[in-house]
């Protein structure tokens, strides 16, 4: 206690030590600087390597177990295509794991193998190994010591996708503005969405209104048209079934509000109040009135210059519009001239449903609505023109599979993708197509080819987009659709333009939630794999192992490292200021230093003292740095924004690093500061504390 009491006296500021206090609170400062700069960067760094393995192990597993060429070689696989029971067909994982039986070869019924067909690999009873049934059995083993353990198969293939882009040049959901039509065609991988995954959930992006809006827009069209080489734009469906479609939005989505979509908005005089009073502009054309405009907040002038613009007061009496000028002279106003709200104007609404019972089209949709026009309180039913979906209560959980969109079914908390009563098959695309324009509902279809005994024949798929997906940076995803697995395996099977590698295509993902034990679960699979006399037929990889993930996951590890390296030789270079530091404290306290001594205080003492002192600057540089990382996190995207806008352009591109940067402080870079720091300010204090004990006490006092 003695010497960390004379330590804390000699860090003091004091006026007769300026320089002193000068050097130690620039130390002090240096080295804050360097903590807070090594924390920012490495939480930042790991939040991002975080959320890159949670999507790539949210989607593609962060285990798999695929087929080696040993299985596609074998009997056991190759037996399929020399089966009439099998149709002559090879079978996925999927199909050999409900097979009935492992080996259906019927010498009675099926033709002579040939000579050089693969041998049987068969147990010491004569019963045919079975990889498949005997790798899901140990998996279901697994899981008994491991509920969240979770499996699956999955299924990858190729096709063609082609979407018809069908848009209102106002975005206005209304069916009668201008339509614009465009195609998108991308050559596309088809993967299986794993419905069966908890963790899937996290990488489906949110349902936006611009996409119910769509949606809504789209209910009138013929859907069937959008699977021609030459759709028609204009086509619209019959009244029968569009009524349905309009019922399903409606049973799924609970509109809260609307909100205008021109600068100008035809106002139903019906909302106006009773004795109600607006400021106004009247507009005269050939001598009569041709509208009336209505600003939507009260202002001082309209601004009307125009010789046939009259401003006054709209005055609402009995169910009869007249208009009162500034200058006393009254107007009344005819039932059809069009009362126009100027500027934007958000109401509160929900719609009739029993509107939507023989509703042919949008514009015979009707809601009940309450807003407010300069100040003053209006309410009542508009029809659908001129206005759009503001918010809504999206719903995504169904106890049937009927909902419009990617969503997830009650009770089981499995992901879903629908099929729509028209047979379209929902399917998810990646972010980037929502990024380019595409909406959920645009429909479209999957080209593939299948061969026959005399052809090559085009299938074609019809489809919608259900949802969109994140799938992160990893390459591969960008591309990827998913659909459902029986669609994948259709035209997985069916496909002869797309070759691709069988040990890759087809497999089983296995999922939990602490993805870093993956390699224990690998070193237990393999292990059972071994022990059942089937690990010849079986590869086990984890996520860090995957060939689209593993060159950008090292590089990332490898460019944490070296910044981490970095980091540490700066604040190496930062803690010897305290040495410059302790040597002044030691040369300007020698005389206290000498009576210390005197007194029968120890070299060890003496050291002990300024070795407290290096220390203690440590630990308050230490304490001050991660308070100003700690406050720069929880402020990063404020100082994202002013990066960005000092650039020009976005600092960090959402692609790779996601639409905002981690703000959560690294544990694992805290407890690394907090004992690299004192214990680098300790060794670069030892030097003056090793010369501090050797001074003489004899020797100080001769000098002074």
């Amino acid at each position: 206690m003695f010497e960390i009491s004379v330590a804390f006296k000699y860090l003091l500021p004091r006026k007769k030590q300026l320089s002193v206090s000068l050097i130690s609170l620039m130390s002090i400062l240096v080295i804050s600087l360097v903590v807070w700069l090594v924390l920012v960067f490495l939480s930042v760094t790991e939040g991002i390597e975080k959320k890159w393995l949670d999507k790539l192990t949210s989607l593609n597993a962060p285990l798999r177990i695929t087929p080696t060429h040993d299985y596609y070689s074998s009997y056991y696989y190759q037996i399929d295509s020399a089966s009439s029971s099998s149709h002559f067909q090879n079978k996925s994982i999927f199909q050999k794991f409900q097979s009935l039986h492992s080996d259906p070869y019927s010498s009675e019924e099926d033709g002579e193998l040939p000579f050089d067909f693969p041998l049987a690999d068969r147990r010491a009873d004569g019963t045919l190994k079975d990889p498949v049934k005997e790798v899901f059995a140990i998996l279901n083993d697994l899981k008994k010591n491991a509920p969240d353990l979770v499996f699956q198969d999955f299924e990858l293939g190729g096709a063609l996708l082609r979407l018809q882009l069908l848009r209102s040049e106002s975005q206005v959901a209304t069916g009668k503005a201008n339509k614009s039509q465009s195609f998108l065609t991308q050559v596309s991988y088809i993967a299986s969405f794993p419905d069966q995954s908890p963790y899937v959930q996290n990488l489906i992006l949110p349902i936006r209104t611009q996409d119910l809006n769509h949606m809504y827009f789209m209910a009138p069209h013929a859907l069937d048209h959008s699977r021609e080489d030459a759709p028609a734009m204009m086509a619209r469906t019959s009244a029968d079934r569009v009524a349905p479609r309009l019922k399903a939005l409606a049973e799924h989505a609970a509109i809260r509000s609307l909100k205008t979509t021109y600068p100008y908005w035809k106002l139903p005089r019906e909302l106006l109040p009773q004795k109600g009073q607006f400021q106004a502009a009247l507009c005269m054309q050939n001598g009569k009135i041709s509208h009336v405009s209505i600003p939507v907040k009260n202002v001082k002038s309209l601004g009307k210059a125009k010789t046939n613009v009259t401003e006054g007061v709209l005055l609402c009496e009995s169910g009869l519009l007249s208009f009162r000028s500034n200058n006393n002279e009254t107007y009344s106003i005819p039932v059809h001239t069009p009362l126009i709200v100027e500027g934007p104007i958000e109401m509160q609404g929900s719609l009739l449903k029993e509107s939507l019972q023989q509703a042919g089209r949008l514009e015979e949709i009707r809601f009940a609505v309450q807003t407010s026009l300069q100040g003053s309180p209006i309410e009542g039913e508009i029809f659908w023109e001129g206005v759009e979906i503001a918010q809504a209560e999206i719903q995504t959980d169904s106890t049937a599979p009927s909902l419009p969109w990617v969503g997830r079914l009650s009770g089981k908390g499995r992901a879903l993708l629908p099929i729509n009563d028209e047979k379209e098959t929902g399917v998810l695309l990646a972010k980037n197509f929502q990024d380019n324009g595409v909406l959920i509902g645009d429909r479209g279809y999957l080209s593939y080819s299948t061969s026959t005994t005399s052809s090559i024949q085009e299938q074609r798929l019809p489809i919608f987009v259900a949802g969109f997906y994140d799938p992160g940076v990893m390459s591969i995803g960008a591309k990827c659709i998913l659909v459902p697995p029986t669609v994948a395996h259709t035209i997985s099977s069916s496909s002869s333009s797309f070759n691709l590698d069988k040990t890759q295509s087809n497999g089983i993902s296995v999922w939990f939630k602490n993805i870093q034990e993956a390699h224990l679960y690998k070193e237990k699979i393999c292990a059972a794999l071994t022990a059942s006399g089937i690990d010849a037929y079986w590869k086990v990889t984890t996520f860090r192992e995957y060939d689209f993930a593993k060159d950008l996951l090292e590089q990332f590890q490898s460019d944490q490292y070296l910044f981490t390296l970095v980091g540490v030789i700066i604040l190496v270079v930062a803690c010897c200021n305290i040495i410059s530091l302790l040597v002044l404290l030691v040369n300007d306290k020698k005389r206290e230093i000498g009576i210390l001594q005197a007194m029968g205080a120890s070299s060890k003492s003496i050291a002990m003292i300024f070795g407290t002192c290096g220390v203690t600057m440590g630990i308050l540089s230490s304490l001050i740095g991660t308070v100003a990382a700690l406050f720069t996190l929880q402020h990063i995207d404020a100082i994202v924004h002013l990066l960005s806008l000092i650039q020009g352009h976005d600092a960090f591109n959402a692609a790779f690093f996601g639409s905002e940067l981690p703000n959560q402080l690294s544990h694992r870079a805290v407890i690394f500061v907090l004992i690299a720091t004192p214990v680098l300010s300790l060794c670069a204090g030892l030097v003056p504390a090793i010369k501090a004990c050797r001074l003489r006490p004899s020797a100080i006092l001769r000098s002074e």
